[in-house]
């Protein structure tokens, strides 16, 4: 359990952090074999959304299992005089969802832009329905947050 000085209560905290970290990271599971791999996204209204291929391990995961967790912080250590004195300054979430794969352009499209914008600022309005249907291997994957929590160190 999260010591009460900790835990990050609100809301618009948890999003400025989502929406702002530029890699989360991706949990998901069969039976007993977890799988988590770093990923680019963009969060918008209570999902996020990421792009990848058609093929591979996470696709095959999500669609025998599309719970998945995702996290994302930021972080840095604070020197101080002895080592076991250092501390860590960080913020961290944690949501929890269900992930839903997407495969016709125009449910990618919107999604896309707002992916390529977050990473190459500007380009997003170049891409066209017609430009991601010539994308052949291309998913988006949408994951709907059903709960997210959030830690920080003590101000």
């Amino acid at each position: 359990m999260i010591r009460a000085e900790k835990e990050m209560r609100d809301r618009k905290e948890m999003e400025q952090l989502l929406r702002e970290a530029n890699i989360g990271r991706l949990g998901m599971s069969i039976g007993d074999s977890p799988y988590i791999i770093p990923i680019n996204f963009v969060y918008i209204d209570g999902k996020i959304f990421f792009h990848c291929g058609k093929r591979g391990k996470k696709i095959d995961i999500i669609t025998r299992n599309p719970q998945v967790c995702f996290e994302v912080d930021e972080g840095e250590i604070v020197p101080k005089e002895k080592p076991c004195d250092y501390t860590v300054k960080y913020r961290s979430v944690i949501a929890t969802g269900r992930a839903r794969i997407h495969t016709k352009p125009g449910d990618m499209l919107e999604p896309l832009k707002l992916i390529v914008d977050k990473y190459a600022k500007g380009y997003g309005a170049e891409l066209t329905k017609e430009t991601v249907s010539s994308y052949s291997n291309l998913v988006v994957v949408e994951i709907t947050i059903n709960e997210v929590t959030g830690k920080r160190s003590p101000s």
